[in-house]
């Protein structure tokens, strides 16, 4: 059963159906630096939260690659729930579409699946929404051709996957920009955002982070304000 759930203050209504976007959604959505007139690609888009906050708080021409059907019409049905152009193919970045070989984006934002192991408590959308099924390695090559010049790509993912990412995106990409989030203070950070520019030679560099809870579970005003208001993150 289909749900209605508000994001960023109430400025995306996002049917959540049995896959439960997160924080972490958000969070990646807000670390794109997407100016207007600019292009998006989602890969991996689920049901289409990134690309609709990231659309809600700058005027983009959004795309959306999911490999599941189920997922795929769910993101289409979010777009026209919120009135936005939001164009989503049904694709697998293992064997993409032919028509795909020469596109190329401003931006390119991912949210991989994170998990080896099935979840034996999920059903099968989320399950396979979850579960690795392509190696990273394939999944970001995909991600990496698919930027233009000068254009970045925005990843969030477990923190015992930063070496093999920066190991693939070192020699492709520059500017690398590390961003641990920390659940709480003094507590080790089990996501991260990295951040890479094609045809940059800035050196690699760690961002201080966000806390992303005090200790009172409540929110600090920086992510409060990502949260609610589509605030960009860096």
């Amino acid at each position: 059963m289909n749900t209605v759930d508000d994001f960023l203050g109430g400025k995306i209504k996002l049917q959540q159906g049995d896959y439960k976007a997160t924080s972490d959604a958000v969070l990646l959505a807000s670390a794109v630096p997407a100016k207007k007139g600019e292009t998006i690609l989602d890969v991996g888009c689920g049901n289409g939260v990134v690309a609709l906050c990231i659309m809600a708080r700058v005027s983009v021409k959004a795309t959306g690659l999911e490999i599941q059907k189920q997922m795929a019409d769910l993101a289409r049905q979010n777009a026209l729930l919120n009135k936005m152009d939001f164009e989503v193919v049904e694709g697998d970045v293992a064997n993409p579409p032919a028509e795909w070989r020469e596109r190329q984006f401003h931006h390119v934002v991912t949210n991989p699946p994170y998990f080896t192991e099935d979840m034996l408590r999920q059903n099968e959308v989320t399950a396979k929404a979850h579960k690795v099924q392509t190696p990273l390695a394939t999944w970001l090559d995909f991600c990496i051709k698919k930027v233009r010049a000068k254009g970045t790509l925005t990843v969030i993912h477990r923190t015992e996957a930063v070496p093999e990412i920066l190991s693939i995106l070192h020699k492709r990409m520059g500017k690398i920009t590390l961003v641990p989030l920390w659940p709480k203070e003094n507590v080790p950070p089990k996501r991260v955002i990295i951040q890479a520019t094609m045809n940059s030679k800035a050196p690699f560099q760690i961002h201080n982070g966000f806390i992303l809870h005090n200790s009172d579970d409540t929110r600090p005003q920086t992510i409060e304000e990502i949260m609610r208001d589509a605030k960009p993150l860096l």
